[in-house]
């Protein structure tokens, strides 16, 4: 356990390490998430006005208010899913571009990303109906009672990240479709280090202050006066967004290390090779495989 804890701690430095040399890989999270709010807002708050207007809510939705509400959340999940899928393509490629020595403009990312908006799209309609489904499970009456199912979800949703851990840079650098580079994505991860991940690079460090600070509000809402709950309130929002943005370009960064390691076997001298290396446990039963080439 306390290894796997160092292990993650260095290897959040390592990407931070990049993310340090090329700072403008935070304009993409930042960029992704203002849209999203923008895209959100826009069809949410209607949506509240059209409910409201019609007098369904969720206490007493008939079958028709039930499959409109479904349908809005399907459209939140598929937006969010392209517009941060969008974004985090040109993360992937520009620290790609760093990790082979390169100094890439932001623009250069974007310009990544367009000639895959198909692709990204379709991965995005797939991630946004595995995302319902899960989200159904968790609303839904049924059997196994409300822990198990919990624990169903999550390992679900843990099986599927690590399903899906390479999409992205698989569809900017290999030019497949969403299905393909779902299956593209497992094959990689399972061919390359095994079937187990090291769950020690979590970067769950960097939310600690917004976590604190929740924690803080909360206790300021119950013995302080409003004044000074407003300010903890304000503080809170503002470092959850700067924690959610770095942890956004740090994944992504960890995606184009470990994609660039995987198809060529190099590790850019930015970086501790050890770490990355010994991110993942290898697959027993593959001790003898190679690395392959690809497009990257």
């Amino acid at each position: 356990m306390f290894q796997r804890i160092k292990k993650g701690w260095l290897l959040f430095k390592q990407t931070f390490t990049i993310l340090s040399r090329e700072k403008s890989l935070l304009l993409y999270p930042v960029i992704s998430g203002i849209i999203i709010l923008l895209i959100l807002g826009l069809l949410f708050i209607p949506a509240l006005f059209i409910f409201a207007g019609t007098g369904i809510n969720p206490e007493n939705m008939g079958v028709s208010g039930y499959a409109a509400w479904i349908l809005l959340l399907f459209v939140i999940l598929l937006v969010t899913a392209f517009v941060s899928s969008f974004f985090k393509a040109g993360i992937v490629h520009n620290a790609t571009e760093v990790i082979r020595g390169n100094d890439p403009a932001f623009k250069d990312g974007i310009s990544a990303a367009i000639p895959k908006t198909g692709a990204l799209f379709k991965w995005a309609f797939i991630a946004a109906t595995v995302g319902l489904l899960l989200s159904l499970l968790r609303e839904s009456d049924n059997p196994l009672g409300r822990i198990l199912t919990e624990i169903v979800i999550g390992i679900a949703g843990a099986v599927w990240n690590l399903v899906t851990f390479f999409v992205i840079p698989v569809m900017i650098f290999e030019d497949l479709g969403a299905v393909a580079s779902i299956k593209e994505s497992w094959h990689l991860f399972k061919q390359t280090w095994g079937e187990t991940v090291i769950a020690g690079f979590s970067f769950a460090i960097v939310m600690i202050p917004a976590l604190l600070l929740i924690a803080g509000t909360f206790l300021s809402a119950v013995f302080m006066p409003f004044e000074v709950f407003e300010g903890m309130a304000t503080l809170t929002i503002i470092v959850f967004a700067i924690s959610a943005i770095l942890i956004s370009a740090l994944q992504g960064i960890l995606v184009a290390l470990l994609y660039h390691y995987a198809k060529t076997g190099e590790i850019s001298p930015l970086v501790d090779s050890d770490i990355i290396k010994g991110a993942f446990v290898e697959k027993k039963s593959t001790k003898s495989s190679n690395l392959t080439g690809g497009n990257i």
